[in-house]
Parts: C-alpha cells; sequence; structure tokens
C-alpha cells in the first residue's frame, strides 16, 4: 500500500483495487466431491478392465454372447453364479436361463442354450484358486465402487438444488447433475470474470497463438486452464452433436462450421468455446438459456421446432476424458 500511494504520488501511476472473491465452504465441498466422484470413476474402469483380461483367458467366448461388455449387471451377476466356464457346461438351459432373467437378462435368457454351448466348446484355460478369489474381489469391488458412486450422485444433487446456478446451468439443452455440481464449484462467483473471453480461458477453451522466435506458426487450444472446467464444456459439446440429442442451435452452429471445411477437431474446439460464452452470459445476466432467441440470433427458424424447451439429461456424464485435450481451436470466434 506504501508502494501504492508513492507511485501515485511521485509518479502519477494509477490503480485500480478488485475485490477478491475466495471459493466458499459449499464450493470447496463441492469441487472435492466431484473429484471423489471422477476418481470413483477411473476406480471402477480399471477393475472392469482387469475383469476382461481375466475373461480372455478362461473364458474368451463370453464377450460374443454378451455384446455389450461383459462387466454388465446381468453377466456379473452370471459369473457370481458360474465362476468358472467348467461349472456353467454343467448346468442346465433352465437353470442359466433363470440366472439371465434375474438381473433383467430377458434377451439374454432366450439364448441361454448359445451360452451352454460356448462353454461346452471354450478354449480358455481352466483358472485356479487364486485366480477365482481375484475374480470375486474385482467383483464385489465393482459393486461397492458403483454403490458408492451412486450415493455420491445422490449426495451433490441434493446439495446443487438451492444454489442459484443451478436453473440456469440445467436450462440448457442437455444437462447433468455431475456438470452441473462441477461448473457450479469452478466458477465460483461469476462476477470475477469481467468478459467472457476470461472467462472462456479460466474453463480452459480459448486459443493461444504457437510461435518460434519472432515466427508465428499457428494457434491450438491453449493448455491452461481448470481441468474440471474443459472436461464439462468438451463433452457437452460432443454430446450436443450426436443424433440421440435432438437438433439445437449449438449443433447447427457445428454444422455451419463444417460447412466451411473446418477440422472436426477445432470445430469441437469452437463449440465449446461457444458453449462457455452462451453460459457465460446467461451466469452473468441471471437469465435462463433461451433457445427461442438463440435461434434468432443465428437466423434460424424457430417454426416446426418439436418441444424446443425440453432438455436431455445426462444421468451417468464422466467428468474425465483424456481424449478433450486434443481438441483444438484456431481463433475467439464465437
Amino acid at each position: 500500500m506504501a508502494r501504492m500511494g508513492f507511485l501515485h504520488e511521485w509518479v502519477g501511476e494509477e490503480f485500480s483495487i478488485q475485490a477478491v472473491h475466495m471459493i466458499t465452504p459449499d464450493e470447496s465441498v463441492l469441487r472435492l466431491m466431484t473429484r471423489d466422484y471422477m476418481n470413483l470413476g477411473k476406480e471402477i474402469k480399471r477393475r472392469k478392465n482387469q475383469l476382461h483380461q481375466i475373461f480372455a483367458f478362461t473364458f474368451p467366448e463370453l464377450k460374443t454372447f454378451f455384446k455389450g461388455g461383459i462387466t454388465g449387471i446381468v453377466a456379473r451377476n452370471l459369473i457370481r453364479k458360474y465362476p468358472t466356464p467348467q461349472e456353467l457346461k454343467n448346468a442346465s438351459i433352465e437353470n442359466i436361463a433363470k440366472t439371465l432373467h434375474i438381473k433383467g437378462g430377458y434377451k439374454h435368457e432366450k439364448r441361454a442354450d448359445e451360452l451352454l454351448h460356448l462353454a461346452q466348446t471354450t478354449v480358455g484355460i481352466q483358472q485356479v484358486g487364486h485366480h477365482l478369489w481375484r475374480q470375486e474381489w474385482m467383483l464385489n469391488q465393482l459393486d461397492m465402487l458403483e454403490e458408492a458412486q451412486k450415493t455420491l450422485l445422490t449426495q451433490l444433487s441434493q446439495l446443487i438444488t438451492t444454489h442459484p446456478y443451478t436453473p440456469i446451468i440445467e436450462s440448457m439443452p442437455i444437462n447433468s447433475p455431475i456438470w452441473t455440481a462441477t461448473l457450479i464449484s469452478v466458477i465460483g462467483n461469476v462476477d470475477r470474470f469481467h468478459n467472457y473471453g476470461q472467462f472462456r480461458a479460466y474453463v480452459g477453451w480459448f486459443p493461444q497463438i504457437q510461435q518460434s522466435g519472432t515466427s508465428i506458426n499457428s494457434s491450438s487450444l491453449a493448455k491452461d486452464g481448470t481441468r474440471l472446467g474443459r472436461n464439462v464444456f468438451g463433452q457437452m459439446a460432443r454430446t450436443l452433436i450426436t443424433p440421440k440429442v435432438r437438433e439445437t442451435p449449438f449443433r447447427i452452429y457445428y454444422e455451419r462450421l463444417l460447412g466451411r471445411g473446418m477440422k472436426p477437431s477445432k470445430e469441437m474446439g469452437h463449440l465449446s468455446g461457444k458453449l462457455a460464452s452462451v453460459l457465460f452470459e446467461c451466469l452473468k445476466t441471471h437469465t435462463l438459456y433461451d433457445e427461442v432467441r438463440h435461434r434468432k440470433q443465428l437466423g434460424i427458424p424457430t417454426t416446426d421446432v418439436p418441444d424446443i424447451k425440453t432438455t436431455v439429461e445426462i444421468q451417468d456424464a464422466l467428468i474425465d476424458n483424456p481424449e478433450l485435450s486434443e481438441i483444438e481451436e484456431t481463433d475467439e470466434s464465437t
């Protein structure tokens, strides 16, 4: 403060003092909980991969029966009942069908005879005692981790219910409780950002010039910013362009970029930045996302749009995706 007074008095240098917005205890807890949710997701994925590795040697034909993977609830219930293909091949078709039916494998139970034939003709190696213990341990770990993740998601959903940013974030065309909780914990007080450029830089969606010496080579997505914020907006962008989500102004914006011949990875960068900019404006003005207004601004007809106010809730959204860090962006265009 003394130096500021000296420079102001003798040099004439002016200073502006800005309020510092400290993270609140609630926001700190939310950030910790979202990180725990992310870590649980990693552990679940690791256990599933390990289970796949075991059956790649002991019962490789099982993955041809369960097309969606052998780590689903129906497949895991079957493995608990018949830990090895040797035990499975001695079971009757009726008992196998009943086991598949218990956890909702109604389509699979009709193919119980096919599963029995796979067990009888398997080329897998026979498991020893420790392999069986390890397999059972992984199944128990998966149950425990998934239950913990489910409980944590419930707690997160309850915590964000009364937050003023929740209805604004969830007014976007797609939403997820974990996305909402993550963005609330990452953003904190939106008033600390003076413009959307600062906000985009903070959440990791802004371009950075790459240069060698005095030569400017190109621009790409900067590596700075919060990882959690970068992943949320990246996953929102990826979800919005999938066929399972109805057409929105964001997808139309993406398709316009496609028509300009832009690379898909750069288009994703622009779309993620667009999402961040739109959400920032909504939070700054304390208004819900208005798709009709957004369509008019982009010159898109608002007629014949099915249920324009509905949103798609993504229940099982993950917030840790290393592929998102590879998305590039070339300029500040929004």
